[in-house]
């Protein structure tokens, strides 16, 4: 299971399935820090003893499974729904920022299922779900709410958000 900072109360998850059981520090993976080198950066793993799961907390500034900042997407994305032109971005970066738009593009039906009538119109654009939801959040808060609440990121369905069954 994959969380985010903002989701964990102290310095360690709790359980999902029993808040009592003990949760220890195991260890941590790493993942690309971002698309224009190949430096890595490390992410925290932890291990709910009873019941053998691992949970995994990504910083609030990440994208799941994506190596670009949660800040250059959120520009990109602001320049994008309001036809301003893009910020500066190496060519690395600009080709990482179109395929997640172009991902962005087709969740747009599922995240209208998932958010319901959280959006007020029946149909948006990419462009006007986008503007809708930068109008209460910020890109982690949009992240920690699809997490926490719907079990679901922006850009997929990942394994690793869903709830232990």
């Amino acid at each position: 299971m994959q969380l985010r900072q903002s989701q964990i109360m102290e310095n360690r998850p709790t359980c999902r399935l029993n808040p009592d059981h003990p949760v220890h520090r195991h260890g941590h993976y790493k993942r690309y820090a971002n698309c224009n080198d190949n430096c890595k950066e490390p992410v925290d793993r932890f291990l709910c003893l009873p019941c053998g799961r691992t949970m995994s907390v990504l910083p609030d500034g990440k994208l799941p499974h994506r190596s670009i900042s949660a800040h250059k997407m959120q520009s990109d994305f602001d320049a994008r729904a309001s036809g301003q032109p893009a910020p500066p971005a190496t060519e690395k970066e600009k080709g990482c920022l179109n395929r997640t738009w172009i991902r962005f593009r087709q969740r747009v039906d599922v995240l209208l299922t998932v958010l319901g009538q959280m959006i007020e119109w029946v149909k948006p654009s990419p462009a006007q779900l986008w503007n809708q939801l930068r109008r209460s959040y910020d890109l982690p808060a949009i992240l920690h709410l699809l997490s926490a609440r719907f079990k679901t990121s922006l850009l997929a369905d990942y394994r690793c958000l869903l709830p232990w069954g």
